[in-house]
């Protein structure tokens, strides 16, 4: 089946929407739309039907140069640009199909050209829990000094990896 990513809107219906997390649930249907106001980016998946299916949002961000590992870190400088994957979840009828890294690879590819244009080093996770924490490692995010559960990756090697120009 082939899914679409579009900016999340109002004519998207969120009614069956349900990733079996009932904050990131809440998240989308109470707070995405005024989110945008605040910075916020939010992405719906849509399946065949444009039924959503998972959504991702992101938003501009800074990392403290001191709470990197140092092979991210070196040369930095002290605050840096970045890219929050602020949420990123998939409906509950999908899990276990390989789609949670099919999401992450289209949130990955929206962010490497967003950052293209404007510019960032880093793309960083604030996992909700461990489980989720251990599939961005799986992915080649790394965690932060002191937070198993915030992880950065570059977005150089995010790049490289989705094989996308990079600057």
């Amino acid at each position: 089946m082939n899914y679409l990513v579009e900016p999340f809107g109002d004519g998207h219906d969120l009614g069956s929407f349900k990733c079996g997390r009932p904050e990131l649930d809440d998240w989308l249907a109470n707070h995405a739309r005024n989110s945008a106001g605040q910075g916020t980016r939010t992405y719906v998946l849509l399946d065949a039907d444009r039924l959503v299916v998972g959504y991702f949002a992101i938003a501009p961000h800074m990392v403290e140069r001191e709470e990197l590992p140092r092979g991210i870190a070196r040369g930095a400088p002290n605050r840096i640009p970045a890219v929050l994957l602020a949420k990123l979840a998939l409906h509950e009828r999908l899990h276990g199909q390989g789609l949670g890294g099919e999401l992450l690879v289209r949130a990955l590819t929206t962010i490497v050209t967003a950052a293209r244009a404007a510019g960032g080093k880093l793309v960083v996770v604030d996992a909700i829990d461990e489980a989720a924490a251990g599939f961005y490692r799986r992915h080649d995010f790394r965690p932060i000094s002191g937070d198993a559960h915030r992880l950065v990756i570059k977005i150089s090697t995010a790049a490289r990896a989705l094989s996308l120009p990079w600057p």
